[in-house]
């Protein structure tokens, strides 16, 4: 079942489109987190749509939905700000939903949206925000925001670097994107977030030229081994 929904963050009104496989209840759902909205990112980014085809097939739903600003949802771009209540706003909309099961829901996102995504994951760490998310994949994720969200919410927190051992969390890259210097990458993650899975995906850049099918395999299997 596939059906185009709305729900509200903060005041805003938000579209989306969420997809269900057909005869299942209490079934595990990811929300996906689109590229960025001022360079043309919205929910039918076509690597946001093929991982949620791929996530059908293994019988886990999926929502896609255009943070505020972009297509028909209200608002405007809010520098990533905002764009993290509207994940936690989409999260609070699944969790209404009889048919999914509340204690397996994952979220990915790709590039602005893994940023974004991979934000919320250190505000639930350092503010106790209340939403029970079961795994994380950042997709893509730039250096320079992964170590500037890094750096501000470790100083704000001792306990961070204990906290986030129990999270389960992918990071997926391409060994020729131009906005990942690999060896930061791989010590910001190995120092803060270990243990986490990081997977490099060879001879394809920022846009998964040529390797979007085996981008979405690694991103299903890696939900279907966290949420079933």
């Amino acid at each position: 079942m596939q059906k185009s929904i709305e729900f509200l963050s903060e005041n805003l009104t938000l579209e989306g489109v969420i997809s269900i496989p057909e005869s299942k209840d209490n079934i595990p759902c990811v929300i996906l987190c689109h590229p960025h909205p001022l360079y043309g990112g919205d929910m039918y980014n076509n690597i946001v749509i093929d991982i949620a085809q791929n996530l059908y097939q293994l019988g886990i739903g999926s929502l896609l939905f255009n943070f505020r600003g972009v297509g028909n949802s209200e608002g405007t771009f809010d520098n990533g700000k905002g764009e993290v209540t509207d994940i936690i706003s989409a999260y609070k909309y699944i969790a209404t939903l009889p048919t999914i099961n509340q204690a397996k829901i994952g979220i990915a996102g790709y590039s602005f949206g893994a940023s974004t995504t991979f934000n919320l994951f250190l505000q639930i760490q350092t503010n106790n925000i209340d939403i029970n998310i079961e795994s994380f994949a950042f997709i893509a994720c730039p250096s320079n925001n992964l170590q500037s969200l890094l750096l501000s919410n470790t100083n704000s927190n001792i306990n961070f670097a204990d906290q986030i051992l129990s999270i389960k969390k992918l990071f997926v890259y391409g060994d020729l994107d131009e906005l990942i210097e690999q060896d930061l990458y791989n010590t910001m993650l190995r120092d803060f977030c270990k243990p986490s899975e990081i997977i490099k995906i060879d001879h394809t850049d920022h846009f998964f030229s040529n390797e979007i099918p085996q981008l979405s395999n690694k991103i299903g299997d890696f939900f279907n081994s966290t949420l079933k």
